[in-house]
């Protein structure tokens, strides 16, 4: 039972501080609170202070050292793939920053992958991304949630390159639909991602056409990124 407070408690404390150096509260550079302050203000137990501070320096955000306590480390070692990372960026920043940030990186990479995955054109893989089109079909439909399977399909695609290191970015895709897909859904009425986009990026892949597949896929993040740009401009967001 204490170690489920404790551990509950380390949660809490990693949260906050997590979604208030992202916020900028405590910049690059900047000391965070001494453990005993931590302690403190969250009436947490020393092991407790210390296990978030321990998690927060595995993400890259600070750097401890013995009797001088934790610094904010810069930008660059920040690592953004992190799905916590991800959720206290998409809480602190300007929905029209953190998205195109977003789908600037998936045209990055997501096109290659495709490009990969018809060239790879392995049966058990093309069967997965199949697996994920049809249940966005259902979703169409009601029969299902639009943002999981439409993850699934992007997930299914970075899969089908063989290649692990694009593994890791399945995080950044659900958090980046997560957050765009309903923005431009309530303003254009698409209840799930773009069916005929997502096809013709699937029939490309089965095709082994990997030039095709890489334009397919180019072509429907563009469409995505030009509806988000407009939805800000309709919004006023910033």
């Amino acid at each position: 039972m204490a170690g489920t407070q404790t551990s509950s408690v380390t949660d809490e404390i990693t949260n906050i501080l997590g979604r208030e150096i992202l916020g900028g509260l405590f910049p690059p550079g900047a000391t965070l609170l001494g453990e005993e302050e931590i302690c403190a203000r969250f009436g947490a137990s020393r092991s407790a202070a210390r296990e978030a501070v321990k998690i927060l320096s595995a993400k890259g955000l600070l750097l401890t050292r013995p009797r001088r306590g934790s610094r904010i480390r810069p930008l660059k070692d920040w690592n953004f793939l992190d799905p916590s990372v991800l959720g206290w960026l998409r809480e602190s920043a300007t929905p029209r920053h953190f998205i195109t940030e977003l789908l600037e990186v998936r045209l990055a990479f997501e096109c290659e992958a495709a490009a990969l995955a018809a060239g790879r054109n392995n049966p058990e893989d093309i069967a997965a991304i199949r697996e994920a089109f049809e249940a966005m079909r259902a979703a169409s439909s009601g029969q299902g949630d639009p943002v999981s399977s439409d993850a699934a399909f992007h997930e299914a695609v970075l899969a089908a390159t063989g290649n692990r290191f694009f593994l890791p970015l399945s995080a950044l895709i659900h958090t980046a639909l997560q957050y765009s897909v309903p923005t431009t859904n309530a303003l254009f009425g698409h209840p799930v991602g773009d069916l005929e986009a997502h096809g013709k990026v699937l029939k490309a892949i089965e095709a082994g056409d990997a030039a095709r597949a890489r334009k397919a896929m180019h072509d429907m993040l563009s469409e995505v990124l030009a509806r988000v740009r407009t939805a800000v401009e309709l919004t006023g967001a910033s």
